[in-house]
């Protein structure tokens, strides 16, 4: 850890006599879940087949468990630490992030970058684990830290677990893969007001993960159109290719396409999506996904944010995992189903009580919609639905401490043929946040 933290500042040093501006962030989290009660009923027990629970099942004879101060159970997404230099026309981005699972440091983000031509041309390449996505609802995700847990927990696209139309509008990776790429965006200025971005990329599939190299020898392209007019909208265009398969075997063609709009006309909205996209495997129509979002800012103290999903297979194919269950999972402990299509709708209302305090009250919720044909099955699994009250306590302008409570309910509305009891599961958890 020295080694790296010196290595650091010796870059940190060498930047600064190259670079006119250098910049260094901080992500940390830590949460802890002070109580958490989970009951899942008969799908929660393990027994033999007179119905008797076994000892290290984990639950008792209702199905349900009951634990204290679990103090690395409410974290979510990754800490980081990043140093970008930046000049007149070069940038250089890194940031590093540690992994328990090999004891290590990795780079998360490596990239360099160029702007040529007046800046209308950019040109960049490296190493990304995040991607380029737009049309986020950026305030929201940013405000409080509260990206990740609570945020945008669905990116645009897709809902279901392994699709490749996950983050649709990911320009540099298909899914949310880690690989290297390189890309060329340039800036057509159409006349006052107008402008239309017109981006190339490419994507290597070479990638890590924790542990180890993946590399199944593809070359995927990606290519984004996105006008913009002043005041009035921004709109997006795109087409991802590339082949599936792993090296040595017959490769099929993959396609992702859509589009999203942001209108800007409305003073309300003042972040919004509209769109959607759809995921073509070796010829066929695979999914089709639907987005909207908005954000409305009612007052200087008092902002609502919403969000909305449905996302639908259209083939029997069975090359998806169940429905991701993120939205609800990630934030409430529920897990996903199997299912061929789903609605997901989440509404977060903030409101700032002083320059300490902002109130916050999430509650979202993932329905199953299936008509029977994935995986053979005829019925569906009802609604998944959470409620979370919270409060953020703001320690500094980078550090805060969020306390609250969640209330999660599973299978509400499942049909009898599903057999499923309702899960209930409730959730006190703290975290603290800072990021810089």
């Amino acid at each position: 850890m020295k080694k790296i933290i010196s290595a650091i500042a010796i870059g940190a040093m060498v930047a600064g006599g190259a670079f006119a501006e250098l910049k260094v962030s901080l992500n940390y989290r830590n949460g802890a879940e002070l109580f958490k009660y989970v009951d899942k009923g008969m799908d929660g027990r393990t027994t033999d087949d007179y119905g008797n629970t076994y000892v290290d099942s984990g639950y008792n004879n209702n199905g349900s468990t009951t634990t204290f101060f679990n103090l690395t159970g409410w974290n979510s997404g990754k800490d980081s630490l990043g140093l970008t230099a930046s000049g007149d026309i070069f940038t250089v981005k890194a940031t590093l992030q540690p992994t328990i699972a090999s004891n290590n440091i990795i780079f998360h983000i490596f990239d360099a970058s160029a702007k040529l031509l007046d800046d209308n041309l950019t040109l960049e390449a490296g190493w990304n684990g995040d991607g380029i996505q737009g049309f986020r609802v950026n305030k929201f995700s940013n405000d409080g830290n509260e990206e990740g847990k609570v945020g945008e927990t669905f990116k645009l696209g897709s809902l279901f677990t392994g699709s490749i139309g996950l983050c649709a509008n990911n320009q540099i990776s298909f899914n949310t893969g880690r690989n290297f790429f390189a890309r060329a965006d340039y800036r057509i200025n159409v006349v006052d007001g107008v402008t239309v971005n017109v981006a190339g990329n490419l994507m290597f599939d070479r990638e890590w993960d924790t542990s180890s190299e993946k590399n199944d020898g593809n070359l995927d392209w990606s290519i984004f159109i996105d006008p913009k007019i002043n005041d009035v909208l921004n709109a997006e265009l795109f087409v991802k290719s590339g082949r599936v398969g792993k090296a040595g075997t017959d490769k099929v063609s993959k396609f992702v396409t859509g589009g999203y709009v942001s209108p800007k006309m409305v003073p309300l909205l003042k972040d919004s999506a509209i769109g959607g996209s759809v995921v073509i495997l070796d010829g066929k129509l695979l999914e089709y996904n639907a987005d909207w979002r908005f954000r409305f800012d009612v007052s200087s103290d008092l902002m609502v944010t919403y969000f909305g999903k449905f996302a639908k297979l259209s083939s029997k194919d069975n090359y998806y995992q169940p429905v991701d269950g993120a939205a609800v999972g990630a934030l409430a402990g529920l897990t996903g189903f199997n299912s061929s299509q789903a609605l997901w709708n989440m509404i977060n209302v903030r409101y700032k009580i002083n320059s300490r305090f902002t109130g916050i009250f999430t509650i979202g919720e993932l329905t199953d919609l299936d008509d029977g044909f994935h995986l053979g099955r005829q019925s569906a699994d009802g609604t998944q639905l959470y409620a979370y009250p919270h409060v953020q306590i703001y320690a500094s302008k980078s550090a805060t401490v969020q306390l609250g409570a969640v209330a999660a309910f599973g299978g509400i509305g499942a049909h009898e043929d599903a057999n499923k009891d309702i899960d209930v599961i409730i959730n006190i958890p703290v975290m603290f946040r800072i990021k810089m």
